[in-house]
């Protein structure tokens, strides 16, 4: 085995083993060009990899490009966009653009690689204002299966342009990306903190609280079990709560206050840290875990928060309910995540309004099937108010079956995709990823 083949292999989430037969260390575009008509010439697969936050099949046998050297950035304050190389993560990018006071649409972190989280839709603490990163996307430079570099957008190769922007990498490897950026420097965002034991009137409130909301204001509902770090500041060291976060990006942050005081009803918090801060902040909202771990997670989509989901929802993650997961976050969807765009919007149908996300660590094979056993709990005793939609960035290996990806598109555009497909990628080369097979063999 080669020096540094493991590393080049490795995904951030330590579960998503892959034993690729060749792995190329892209430098730039020509390296990506080169490997695809390698793999394509020895009759394997592709798979692609910045960071490995979002592996759907892996790329056993096949030919893995690591695209994170590629990692050029560039903005152009007066046309405000963002032009990024394959292998740059968001934390790349918010400085560049915030300089300007600019700022894109982020996830949850800051360590995700920009084009693989934009190739599934895209979306964090801004999405009900400001819509999907896939949205956003201007242009983009793509390598197709025959190994050609082509320039895309609504102008040059439209089809092309409209698969990629949601299309989950499936039509291509691109090597760049040009994307909107807005102008935006401060948020109003934060956590309160309460026991578990609160879970049953939190949501309750919760639910009646966000459905009153402007766009502006993207929130979430989160049971967490919260290790004995020494990181964890103490009062939430090793106890079990529901986090009820926001974020509110309208013009004058501060307004963000009022939006939240009703929820203060719930009483005095554990913890409170809610308060203006700068774009370049929003990792404190979510607090996902910044070094690779093992992990398994799920995702559904709900219809609604009624009293009858709610009961649910407790039953598998609140007090008593035994739950193995360090986090099941219950997202607010609506406002422009649900509006119907020029792209193919990787949600579903958009009739659901929220997105329940379970994830478990898994350090033990036993912890592993106590996470995968609770997940499938979460999943039927929540059944009846799924919508059975899905999402495509929140699909990892163990839930990434082609019905799940089919159910992440209206069929109108799964039919469309899957057409696409058959025209630029008729072998299914690209198919380690969330796949969309083509109809038909390959002649």
């Amino acid at each position: 085995m080669k020096d540094g083949y493991d590393e080049a292999r490795r995904a951030w989430n330590l579960n998503a083993s892959q034993d690729p037969a060749v792995v190329v260390m892209a430098e730039d575009a020509a390296d990506v060009m080169a490997a695809v008509r390698f793999a394509r010439g020895h009759g394997m697969g592709v798979g692609v990899m910045a960071t490995g936050h979002g592996v759907g099949e892996p790329c056993d046998g096949g030919l893995l490009i690591n695209t994170s050297r590629m990692k050029g950035v560039c903005v152009d304050p007066e046309v405000r966009t963002a032009r990024v190389e394959a292998g740059s993560l968001w934390r790349d990018v918010i400085p560049e653009a915030q300089a300007h006071e600019l700022m894109g649409l982020l996830g949850s972190t800051s360590g995700v690689g920009v084009v693989g989280y934009t190739m599934g839709g895209g979306f964090g603490w801004l999405g009900r204002r400001y819509g999907l990163n896939s949205g956003a996307v201007c242009e983009a430079d793509v390598v197709t299966a025959d190994g050609e570099l082509l320039r895309v957008s609504s102008e040059e190769r439209p089809d092309l342009f409209w698969g990629l922007c949601g299309g989950g990498g499936n039509f291509g490897v691109v090597t760049s990306l040009v994307f909107e950026l807005y102008p935006l420097t401060n948020v109003y965002g934060g956590n309160l903190f309460y026991p578990v034991e609160k879970a049953p009137e939190a949501l309750d409130l919760y639910a009646r609280w966000s459905a009153e909301l402007p766009n502006e204001m993207s929130t979430a509902a989160a049971f967490l079990n919260i290790p004995p770090l020494p990181f964890v500041p103490e009062p939430l060291r090793d106890k079990s709560v529901i986090a009820l976060r926001g974020c509110y990006c309208g013009e004058n942050p501060e307004d963000g206050e009022d939006l939240v005081r009703p929820l203060r009803e719930l009483g005095e918090p554990i913890m409170d840290t809610f308060e203006v801060m700068p774009c370049a902040a929003m990792d404190s909202i979510s607090m996902d875990p910044v070094d690779p771990i093992g992990a398994v997670q799920h995702s559904i989509m709900l219809r609604d928060l009624t009293p009858a989901a709610i009961d649910a929802i407790v039953e598998v993650a609140g007090e008593g309910s035994g739950s193995p997961l360090i986090m099941l976050e219950i997202r607010q969807l609506g406002g422009a995540l649900s509006h119907t765009t020029d792209r193919p919007n990787p949600m579903g149908r958009g009739e659901a309004r929220y997105i329940a996300n379970g994830v478990g660590a898994t350090f033990t094979p036993e912890m592993a099937g106590a996470v995968r056993s609770h997940l499938v709990r979460v999943s039927e005793v929540t059944d009846d108010h799924q919508t059975g939609e899905t999402y495509i960035n929140f699909m990892e290996r163990d839930y990434a079956s082609i019905e799940r990806v089919k159910a992440a598109y209206r069929p109108e555009d799964w039919i469309r995709l899957v057409a696409l497909k058959n025209r630029y990628d008729p072998e299914n080369l690209f198919r380690f990823n969330r796949n969309i097979p083509p109809s038909r063999p390959a002649k």
